[in-house]
């Protein structure tokens, strides 16, 4: 009894944290929006521009953070590989921000790449042992047919 209390306390502490978390998120938004705003009105934008494509970038981060709130409360819980393509693009979006240096272009397309390759890796073992999952439910009515058999031709 005690274990569904904990249980449920849990919970609610994860949905004000999530709610806490929304709301914080979104006044960074709005903050966001306010500074480019400003930023696309001033005359030189081309001295601004990376720092108008950064606040872009992060613009469109924040939506993949809103849907991932947005899952937690759909189906409470988060799936790494949300997390994965998540991580990937924004990787990508800050190698499209930042690419002056070489080391760092490498050291961030490297890690692209391993976590593409995590993400493929992970995919592929959970679509490997959803197969193995269901091979044994397979072999398990296998023998109860067989063995259902069995037992009406032992009492013939």
């Amino acid at each position: 009894m005690g274990y569904k209390h904990l249980e449920k306390g849990y919970n609610i502490f994860l949905g004000v944290g999530m709610l806490i978390l929304g709301i914080i998120m979104f006044g960074f938004f709005v903050k966001d929006l306010w500074v480019l705003l400003q930023m696309i009105w001033q005359v030189d934008l081309q001295k601004n521009f990376y720092s108008i494509a950064q606040l872009i970038l992060e613009t469109f981060l924040f939506f993949e953070f809103v849907v991932l709130t947005q899952e937690y409360f759909l189906q409470n819980h988060i799936s790494l590989q949300n997390f994965m393509y998540i991580g990937v693009t924004a990787m990508l979006r800050n190698l499209l921000v930042y690419h002056d240096d070489t080391m760092g272009i490498l050291i961030q397309s490297i890690s692209i790449a391993l976590m593409i390759l995590v993400l493929v890796i992970y995919r592929w073992s959970r679509r490997y042992l959803a197969d193995l999952e269901q091979e044994e439910a397979r072999k398990e009515a296998i023998f109860a047919e067989e063995h259902h058999k069995q037992q009406l031709e032992n009492e013939k």
